[in-house]
C-alpha cells in the first residue's frame, strides 16, 4: 500500500516548515514595513499638499495686502481728500501705471456718484455695489469679488471710507484683475489631478485650475463643495472626501486673514501612488521569497526522508505478511541505526511465527486427548445430574485422575450437605410456625404507634407555624422600628446640612455687603475721576480755540495747524461728552449699589431668624431620635426572643418528623419481617421437599 503524496512526509514536513517557520516572519516581516513605508507615504503626501496649501494662501495673501496698501495710501492723498475731481483724475490715473493688476479706481461721494476715475468713461452710479455700502458703514476695507464690467474677468473691488477730520465723505475704490491669483494657483504642483481653488467668504470661485470655472457670467458657487464647505465652518487640516463620481480625493484648505480661503485638493489614488508600488512591490517579494524557500526546504526534506520512505515500503511489506524484505541501509546515523533495528526485528519475527506454528501443532494433539478423556468422565457421572450421589468417576486417565478424584470428593460433600439439609429444614420449618403469630401481633403494635406519632407531630407543626407567624410579625415590626430611627437619623443629619449652609449664606452675604461699600467708594472715585477729566477737557477746547485763532492769524501757513487745532476741538467735545455718560452711569451705579446694601441688610437679619428655628427643630429632632432609638432596641429585643421561640419550636419539628419517619420504617419493617417469616416458611417447605429427591447411600 502506497501512501498518497499530500499524506507523505516528503509534502507535510516542507509543508509544515514553510507554513510555521518561514511564512508567518516574512509576512510579519514585510507586512510591518509595508504598514511603516504606507505611513511615512500618507504623512509625505499631506505634508506636499499642505505645504502647497500654505504656499497658496501666503502668495495670495500677500497680492491682497499690497492692493490693501495701495488703497489705503490712495484714500489718505491730499488730492483725493479734498474731493476735488481735477485733482483727483491725475492721482487715479498714476497709481494704474504702478500697479499693473489694478485695472480702474475711482472716487465716489456720498450718494455712490463717481467724483472722478482712472478711464476716460462718463460717471457712473456705484450705490448699490456691496464694496461702496461698507465703506459708507465705516467699514476700514470692504472687499467684493465679481465679474469686472470693464475687464470681462474675475476681479475684486476694494474700497475704503474717504474721511477729511473724520467724517466720512466718500469713498476710494480700486478694480484688480485676479490674474495673478489664477497664475499663482496654476503654478501649484500637485501633479495631473492636483486642483487648487481660492474662494470668497460666501464660497464663490474666484480663482481655480480648470479655467472654465471663472470664465463664466457669474462667479461659480462652490460653498457646498466638501473641502469648500470643509475650510468655511473654520476646519482647517487635511480632509478625505469621496466627489459624486465616486473619486476620492485628499484635500487641505487655509483661511486668509479677509475671509477668503485657499483650498488645494488632489487625488488620492495619485498622492498614494508610491503607496500602491511599494504594495505591490511586497507582495511580489513575499511571493519570491516563499517559492524560493519552499523549493529549496522541499529538496532538503527529500534528501533526508529517502531512506525513510524506503524504510516504509519495506515495513508495509512486512505488514502484509511478507516477511524477507530487509532495509538496504550503509548510514551511520539514526535512520541507519532505524534500518538495522528493523532488519533485526523483521529477522526475529519470523523466528518467531515458525516456533509459534510447530507449538500450535503440539497443541492440537494434546487437545484431542484431553476432549477424548473428558467424554468418558461426562458418561461416568451424568447419573449425578438426576440427583444420585452414589455415583463415582473412575481414576484410570491420566490427564484427568485429578479432576476424577475432585469429583469424587464433591460428591461425597454433597451427599453430607443433603443430610444436613433435610435435618435443618424440617427444625427450621416448625420453629417459624410457633414465631409467626408474635412477629404479626409486634408489627401490629408498631403499626399503632406510629399513627400516634403521627397526630401527636401534626400537633407540633400546628405550633411551630404559630411561632413563626409570631417571628415574622416581629421583624416586619422591627424593620419598621429600624427604618423610623434612619429616617429620623437622616433628618438630623440634613438639619446639620442646613445649619452649615445658612451660617455659610450669612458669610457671603457679609461679605458681598462689605464688597458692595467698597464698590460704592469705587465709584465715588470714579465721579471724581471723570470730574477732572471733564475739567481737562474743557481746557483742551479752550486751547484748541485759542490755536484756531492764532491759525487764522498766520495765513496760509497756519492753515495745516488750523485743521489740526479743529480735530482737538472735536477729540475735547467727545471727551467732554464721554464724562458726562461716565458720570451718568456713576450716579446709577451708586444708587443701584446702596439699594443692594439695604437688601444685604434685610437679609442677614432673615438669616439670623431663620438660623435660631433651625437649631430649636434640631434640639427637638434630637430627643425624638433618642426615643426612637429606645423603641428600637426594645423592639430587637422582642424580635430576638421569638426568632428563638421559633428556631427551637423548628428543632422540635424537625425532631418529631424524624421520630414519625422511623416510626413508619418500624411498622413497614415489622410488616416486612412478618410477611418474610411466612415466605421463608414456605421456602423451608420448598427445600425440604427438594432436598428429599436427593439419592444418598444407606450407611450415611
Amino acid at each position: 500500500m502506497k501512501l498518497p503524496l499530500f499524506k507523505s512526509l516528503r509534502f507535510r514536513i516542507p509543508l509544515t516548515l514553510v507554513a510555521v517557520g518561514i511564512i508567518p516572519p516574512i509576512v510579519i516581516g514585510i507586512g510591518f514595513a509595508s504598514y511603516r513605508a504606507t505611513k511615512i507615504i500618507h504623512e509625505d503626501a499631506e505634508q506636499i499638499i499642505e505645504l502647497e496649501a500654505e504656499k497658496l494662501q501666503g502668495n495670495v495673501s500677500r497680492w491682497i495686502q499690497m492692493n490693501i496698501r495701495a488703497l489705503r495710501n490712495l484714500s489718505t492723498q491730499p488730492a483725493i481728500t479734498s474731493l476735488n475731481p481735477a485733482q483727483q483724475k491725475p492721482v487715479l490715473e498714476n497709481l494704474l501705471d504702478y500697479y499693473e493688476s489694478i485695472y480702474l479706481a475711482h472716487t465716489t461721494n456720498l450718494n455712490g456718484i463717481n467724483i472722478a476715475r482712472s478711464d476716460n468713461q462718463a460717471a457712473k452710479d456705484y450705490s448699490s455695489r456691496q464694496y461702496f455700502k461698507g465703506a459708507m458703514a465705516g467699514n476700514e476695507i470692504t472687499y467684493q469679488p465679481l465679474i469686472g464690467r470693464t475687464s470681462g474677468k474675475p476681479s475684486v473691488c476694494i474700497a475704503t471710507p474717504i474721511q477729511p477730520q473724520n467724517t466720512i465723505q466718500g469713498a476710494a475704490t480700486i478694480c484688480s484683475t485676479l490674474d495673478a491669483i489664477t497664475e499663482q494657483v496654476k503654478q501649484t504642483d500637485l501633479g495631473e489631478t492636483g486642483v487648487a481653488i481660492v474662494v470668497d467668504s460666501e464660497g464663490r470661485a474666484v480663482a481655480h485650475t480648470d479655467p472654465e470655472i471663472t470664465s463664466r457670467d457669474t462667479l461659480v458657487d462652490l460653498s457646498n463643495y466638501p473641502p469648500v464647505a470643509n475650510i468655511l465652518a473654520g476646519n482647517e487640516g487635511i480632509l478625505t472626501f469621496v466627489d459624486e463620481a465616486g473619486t476620492e480625493w485628499i484635500a487641505q484648505g487655509e483661511m486668509l486673514d479677509n475671509g477668503w480661503a485657499a483650498v488645494v485638493l488632489q487625488q488620492t489614488s495619485e498622492a498614494l501612488a508610491a503607496e500602491r508600488q511599494y504594495q505591490q512591490i511586497a507582495i511580489a517579494s513575499i511571493i519570491v521569497v516563499i517559492l524560493f524557500t519552499s523549493i529549496l526546504t522541499s529538496a532538503i526534506v527529500n534528501r533526508a526522508v529517502k531512506p525513510v520512505s524506503e524504510l516504509t515500503d519495506v515495513s508495509l511489506k512486512v505488514a502484509e505478511g511478507d516477511l524477507s524484505g530487509r532495509v538496504k541501509s550503509n548510514r551511520d546515523d539514526e535512520i541507519g541505526i532505524l534500518a538495522v533495528s528493523f532488519n533485526l526485528m523483521a529477522q526475529q519475527l519470523q523466528e518467531s511465527i515458525e516456533d509459534i506454528e510447530k507449538k500450535a501443532e503440539e497443541q492440537r494433539q494434546r487437545r484431542e486427548q484431553l476432549e477424548t478423556a473428558i467424554s468418558t468422565l461426562i458418561d461416568e457421572v451424568i447419573d449425578a445430574t438426576d440427583g444420585d450421589l452414589t455415583v463415582r468417576a473412575n481414576l484410570n486417565s491420566v490427564e484427568l485422575s485429578t479432576v476424577a478424584d475432585l469429583f469424587n470428593a464433591i460428591i461425597d460433600n454433597l451427599q453430607e450437605i443433603a443430610i444436613e439439609a433435610k435435618q435443618s429444614t424440617s427444625q427450621v420449618g416448625s420453629s417459624l410456625k410457633q414465631n409467626e403469630q408474635e412477629i404479626r401481633l409486634l408489627a401490629q403494635q408498631a403499626v399503632t404507634e406510629a399513627e400516634e406519632t403521627r397526630n401527636t407531630l401534626m400537633s407540633v407543626e400546628q405550633m411551630s407555624q404559630s411561632i413563626q407567624a409570631v417571628a415574622a410579625n416581629a421583624s416586619q415590626v422591627e424593620q419598621f422600628a429600624d427604618d423610623t430611627y434612619n429616617t429620623v437619623l437622616s433628618s438630623t443629619k440634613d438639619m446639620d446640612f442646613t445649619v452649615d449652609s445658612i451660617s455659610n449664606l450669612r458669610t457671603t452675604v457679609g461679605e458681598t455687603s462689605k464688597k458692595m461699600k467698597r464698590l460704592g467708594e469705587s465709584s465715588q472715585k470714579i465721579s471724581q475721576a471723570v470730574s477732572f477729566i471733564e475739567e481737562i477737557a474743557l481746557r483742551t477746547n479752550i486751547l484748541a480755540i485759542n490755536a484756531t485763532v492764532e491759525a487764522g492769524r498766520a495765513g496760509e501757513y497756519g492753515q495745516g495747524f488750523s485743521i489740526v487745532a479743529e480735530q482737538v476741538a472735536e477729540l475735547a467735545e467727545q471727551s467732554a461728552t464721554a464724562t458726562k455718560e461716565i458720570a451718568k452711569i456713576v450716579g446709577e451705579i451708586q444708587a443701584e449699589t446702596q439699594d443692594v446694601n439695604q437688601a444685604m441688610e434685610s437679609g442677614t437679619a432673615q438669616v439670623v431668624e431663620t438660623t435660631h428655628l433651625i437649631e430649636s427643630t434640631k434640639e427637638s429632632l434630637r430627643l425624638v431620635l433618642e426615643k426612637s432609638q429606645a423603641i428600637n432596641q426594645l423592639i430587637e429585643s422582642i424580635s430576638q426572643s421569638t426568632i428563638s421561640q421559633a428556631d427551637t419550636s423548628r428543632n422540635v419539628t424537625e425532631l418529631m418528623q424524624k421520630i414519625a419517619q422511623l416510626s413508619e420504617v418500624t411498622s413497614h419493617s415489622s410488616e416486612e419481617v412478618a410477611k418474610s417469616i411466612g415466605e421463608t416458611a414456605q421456602v423451608a417447605q420448598k427445600l425440604e421437599t427438594a432436598v428429599a429427591q436427593f439419592k444418598v447411600a444407606e450407611s450415611a
